[in-house]
């Protein structure tokens, strides 16, 4: 018997490690000076809580312009070979994010964007990012309770250090579990329009 196994509708992520010049000690006293100043807002507590930066952090400040550009440089590598030579990938906002124990991020898509890079400044710890399946829940079939590798609708990646980076597509429904540990999470995001 001849058989034949495919993979269908797979969804890519990516991981990497930016190392040249990024000064994370500096980052995070500029995100938490911008916090201090109300240079963003703070989420309610029944969606989370956590403060977010206004979403253009990489065109207000000279101190993140190595990473902008780092990212924008990665991103671009990456992606060129997924799209066709006339695509442009432009770097369309990005922002901070800071979150302290007991605080979370409600799941959320980034929407009018193609994809979505994380770069985090501090480790993530306990306080981890979950990508939602969008395909049809686990519950609609109580078979997968027997299957040798069970399915589950969420993917908890693992903890993230600080300079790693992932990159997504926009419209994976994430967020990120709430923290337990007695410390600051700051994280930055980025959102990436491809265009013809």
């Amino acid at each position: 018997m001849t058989v034949n196994r495919q993979h269908l509708w797979p969804t890519t992520i990516y991981t990497f490690k930016i190392k040249d010049g990024i000064d994370n000690e500096i980052l995070y006293l500029e995100i938490l000076e911008k916090e201090k100043k109300n240079q963003g807002f703070k989420f309610d507590p029944i969606q989370g809580g956590g403060w977010q930066s206004n979403k253009d952090l990489f065109d207000t400040d000279i101190v993140f312009s190595n990473l902008r550009k780092s990212l924008i440089n990665n991103v671009n590598n990456i992606l060129s070979d997924v799209y066709r030579d006339d695509a442009q990938i432009g770097l369309i906002n990005s922002w901070a994010n800071i979150s302290r124990k007991g605080e979370c991020t409600m799941p959320h898509i980034h929407e009018e964007s193609s994809w979505s890079s994380v770069y985090y400044v501090t480790p993530t710890k306990d306080a981890t990012l979950y990508l939602k399946d969008p395909r049809t829940q686990e519950q609609m079939d109580s078979s997968h309770h027997f299957l040798k590798t069970p399915y589950s609708n969420i993917v908890r990646k693992r903890p993230f250090e600080a300079g790693e980076v992932i990159l997504f597509p926009s419209w994976i429904e994430h967020g990120v579990g709430t923290g337990v540990i007695d410390s600051i999470r700051i994280s930055i995001a980025c959102n990436f329009l491809i265009q013809g």
